[in-house]
This record gives structure tokens, sequence and C-alpha cells, in this order.
């Protein structure tokens, strides 16, 4: 598989040696399904390798138009490698030969991190190529895929030199830079392959395309770079040494070999139509046919042995039945034990019941102002059931009326301790709290 990638590649040069463009700003020409930014992925690309050609409109006239012819592929599962060549502006359209190379270097879940070098441009001089290391882009990149219903979506954040280390309006440097962006996958024209919806921010601009499939193996491709700068389009002041300067619009098509699967595989060899990978697969799954067929006789053995088992099973199953009705009496012991903690709990009830109406008379007499006699009230209660936190703060509540501010308080924590969400207690704690500051700032005062 490496060595035919290898030489389709040698091939892809060498056709595309008459080719021109410029590798830097033309979209949808690097590795990867966005415009102009690396991506990773926790996937290996479902195609042997993708080529396709790609033309930035800077204006309506032939010398505002880049055109590029590109090529990817994956050498293995973590490798890949892509060619561009593309043709300038201009009335003598300088020609550029992009290498790129990247590897995945970490997976975790839905998240996977890579790193490579984009953009080894080689420029085509008066009488030789020259490598320009300006544009040489090192990267690394870390991405997110998440799967919905209907769509997938994908992110993707990274940093970089040269070409993604771009500013604004400015040249490329070798300072490092970052750029980001997402894809959206949709299942419109699902049957084709799914539309792409794409934005992203490249380092010096921000761009936004789409990919619409109009088969399984083609897709058109659209977008405009540089949105920010869509005012300056078809500008009579262009200049190609500052093409950052100038938004385009992108049109370009996209062509994919798909991997084989093992069904077609099968109709193929039988086509005499296999490679010679293909068959050591197709030999494989058939050396799995005959293992598992054994594995089938295997099984019919142990089938055997499991009835002889079952036999077994069955002097123990009447073992446990005699064990399960030595667990029904239990049961039957520990059923009135249950009915005793019912009659224990409804004599409990009883007596919060009857503490509830010492309570109720309590606050009938508070209301009355008869004090004394709502403390006698709520002395029953908490006589018949110690626990509620209601009786303290009535209490409290009536110490309070009868000027005992110290009981009051008392009673008031002791009902916040057994309810330590009792709200109203608390407000009438801090309420009194702040009573004392004021008192005590106004002394100060006089």
């Amino acid at each position: 598989m490496i060595k035919r990638s290898c030489i389709i590649f040698a091939l892809v040069v060498i056709i595309t040696a008459s080719l021109s463009g410029q590798v830097t700003r033309v979209a949808y020409t690097k590795p990867g399904f966005m415009m102009k930014i690396p991506t990773s992925s926790i996937y290996r690309t479902p195609y042997v390798f993708r080529t396709g050609i790609s033309t930035d409109i800077y204006g309506f006239v032939d010398t505002l138009i880049t055109r590029g012819v590109y090529f990817e592929t994956d050498l293995s599962n973590t490798f890949k490698i892509g060619l561009t060549s593309i043709q300038g502006v201009g009335l003598s359209p300088p020609v550029e030969f992009g290498f790129h190379f990247q590897k995945r270097l970490f997976v975790y879940g839905d998240i996977s991190f890579s790193a490579g070098v984009h953009d080894l441009v080689l420029k085509q001089g008066t009488k030789e190529l020259n490598i320009d290391t300006k544009t040489l882009s090192i990267f690394g990149v870390i991405s997110n895929e998440k799967q919905f219903a209907s769509s997938n979506l994908f992110t993707y954040m990274g940093f970089g030199t040269g070409g993604l280390a771009t500013g604004f309006g400015g040249d490329s440097t070798t300072s490092a830079g970052v750029f980001a962006g997402i894809m959206l996958h949709t299942n419109i024209l699902e049957d084709r392959g799914g539309v792409d919806f794409i934005a992203e921010f490249d380092g010096g601009g921000v761009n936004a395309g789409v990919r619409i499939p109009f088969t399984k193996d083609y897709n058109l491709t659209f977008g405009v770079n540089n949105l920010i700068k869509l005012y300056n389009f078809s500008s009579e002041e262009f200049n190609s040494s500052t093409m950052l300067d100038y938004p385009s619009i992108n049109i370009g098509l996209d062509f994919r070999i798909p991997r084989v699967k093992p069904e077609h595989a099968r109709r193929r060899r039988l086509e005499g139509m296999v490679d010679k990978e293909t068959q050591m697969i197709l030999d494989i799954e058939e050396q799995f046919a005959v293992k598992l067929d054994s594995t089938l006789k295997a099984a019919d053995y142990e089938i055997a042995k499991l009835k002889d088992s079952l036999k077994i099973y069955e002097a123990e199953v009447k073992y446990l039945t005699s064990q399960v009705a030595q667990l029904r009496q239990k049961t039957a012991v520990l059923e009135d034990s249950v009915r005793s903690a019912k009659l224990a709990k409804h004599a409990m009830e009883q007596n919060i019941n009857l503490a509830l109406k010492h309570l109720s008379r309590s606050l009938r007499f508070f209301y009355a102002g008869d004090y004394r006699e709502a403390l006698q009230e709520v002395e029953a209660a908490i006589d018949l059931n110690p626990n509620l936190a209601l009786a303290y703060a009535r209490r409290g509540s009536i110490y309070y009326k009868l000027g005992d501010i110290n009981r009051a308080s008392i009673n008031w924590n002791l009902a916040l301790r057994i309810d330590p969400e009792y709200d109203d207690v608390r407000n009438i704690l801090r309420a009194l709290n702040e009573n004392r500051l004021r008192s005590v700032g106004s002394t100060r005062k006089e």
C-alpha cells in the first residue's frame, strides 16, 4: 500500500510540474477538509487518495485569478502527505509546488492531536525552483469530533509558524500564530455523502465555505476568503504582493477514491480484478471461515457436556428448594419484627399528633396574650416529643414576649440545632444580633 502511494505521489509530482499555483493562498488545497488550516482526526481517511482543482477569484479579470491542483493520501493510519501546485496572479504568474506532511500523535476519546509541516514551497524562478522559507509552517492542531443524531460537528484549534502566523494585512513571518475552525457535516443530500459547512480563522483572516456533493465521490466547493475585507473585492488597486489585504471567492472540485469494502472486494475477485493486497485480505477471511467451522464443532461437543451438567444442576435445585423453605420461615420472623416496628412507629406518630395539638393550643394562647398558658402547652408538647424544632421556636418566642431575651435565644438556637434549615429562626437570631450591634454603636456616639 505504501509503495503504491509513493508511486502515485511521484506521478502527481511529474504531472503537476506543468501546472502552476500559489500554495499559501488558494483555499481547499491542503490536506483535510477545511479551507486553509490543517486538521486532525481520530479516524483514518475513508479514501485511498483525494485530488481536485481549486480557484480563488480576486476580481473578474484573468490576471486576478489563482488556480490550484492538489493531491493527498494517507501513507499509514497516522501519517498523511499532500502535494499542491498552483498558478499565481499576474501577467506572468509564478508557479509554486507545495509539500505537506503531518502525523497524528495522540488520541483520547473523540479528541486527537496532530503535528506536521505544511507549505514546504518550491517557487519557479527564471531558471530553477527555489525554496520559499517564509511560507513554511510548522504546526500542531487538536480536534474534537462530536456525533449527533443527524450531523457531526468538528472543531479545530492550533498554532503554527510561517503562513499560519500571518497577521491581518501583513506578510508571512516566522513568529507563531494561532488558528481555529469548525465544520458541520449535515445530512443534507445524505445519499451522496452530506453537505459540509465550514468557518475558520487561518491566522490572517476569517474564511467561510461549503462543500456540496453531486455524487458520492465528487464534491463542489465554494467559499469566501477574508470575509472581513469583503468590501475590497475586485479593487482596482490590487497588488499581488499584498494579497492578504484582499478578499476572494473560491470555486473548486474534488474527487475521492474510496477504500474498497469487503463485499466489493469479493465481487471483484470473482471478476479477476483484485490486486495482491486485497487478495491477501480475502485469503485471511477464508482462513477465518475455516477456523469458525472448527469452532462450531467444538461448540457442539461443549453443548453435550452442558447437558450432563444440567442433570447435576437439577439436584442442586432440589437442595436449594429446601433452603428456600427455611428462608421463608426466617421471613415470617422478620415480618413479625416489622409489625412490632410499625406499632412503635404508630405510637410515636400518636405522640407527635398530641404534641401538635398542644402547640396549636399554645398558639391560640400566644395570640391572646396569655403567655403563661401558652408556655405550659409548649412544655406539654416537648414532654411528648422532645425533637420538635417548632416547639423550641415557639417557646423562644414566648420568652421573648415575657422579656427574657437569654432564654428566648437559647430556645431559638435549640430549634436551629434540631432543624438547621429552619430559616425563620435563623432570620430572628440574625435580627436580634443586628439590634444589639446598633445599640452598642448608639451608646458610643452618645
